[in-house]
Order: structure tokens, then sequence, then C-alpha cells
């Protein structure tokens, strides 16, 4: 069984402070769930790290997009060229989705050809 559970929204600000593009990617299995990461809850994320950045002055761009499944690379795929945009991707996956992010596009910035 998993369990998730989101970040507050002070801890995401200061993880994405130095980006200025970032890519909120949702999972539509295990998190949507849990109402952790599902696409209620990246388009939620996103939107509230834009108005966050706009109050702060800040001009980031902050986009989402929500998967079937995180884990499983070929539905990575259809994200990589937001990947190979954005300065930085914050995944709302479980632990085993997040980290196939990390190894299917290695450097944010650089999609995987």
């Amino acid at each position: 069984m998993i369990i998730a559970e989101q970040k507050s929204l002070e801890e995401l600000k200061t993880l994405v402070a130095d980006a200025q593009k970032v890519l909120v990617v949702g999972c539509g299995t295990c998190v949507t769930v849990c109402f952790a990461g599902g696409a209620r809850e990246a388009a939620i994320v996103s939107s509230s790290l834009r108005m966050a950045s706009k109050l702060d002055g800040d001009k980031k761009t902050v986009t989402d997009f929500t998967v079937q499944r995180q884990c499983e690379w070929e539905y990575l795929d259809q994200i990589a060229e937001q990947v190979g945009d954005a300065d930085v991707v914050l995944s709302l996956g479980c632990g085993i989705g997040v980290q196939a992010i990390a190894e299917h596009f290695p450097k944010p910035g650089l999609s995987r050809d």
C-alpha cells in the first residue's frame, strides 16, 4: 500500500526558489487515490506556486502535466519536451515515480533523446 502526503506550499516554494521554469508532474495512479498527486493536485500546486511567485514579485513560469503512471518509462516519454524546457521538475508521484523521472531524465533542462 502506498501512502502519500503533500509538502507544504512554503516547502515547495523553497525547493523551486532558484528556478524560473517549473514543471509539476502528477501521476494518475497511486497518489491520485491518496489525493496527494493526481491531475487535480498537480493543477492546484502549479496554480499555488504561480500565485505565490507573483505575490513575491518573481516571474516564474509554472506548468503542470499528469501522466498515467510515473513509474513506467513509456508514460514519461510524453513529457520529454516539457522536461527539456524546465529548470526544475517537481514530481508529485510516489518514491518510485520520482526515481523513474530522475533516471529517465537525468538533468532538468535536457530531455532524453
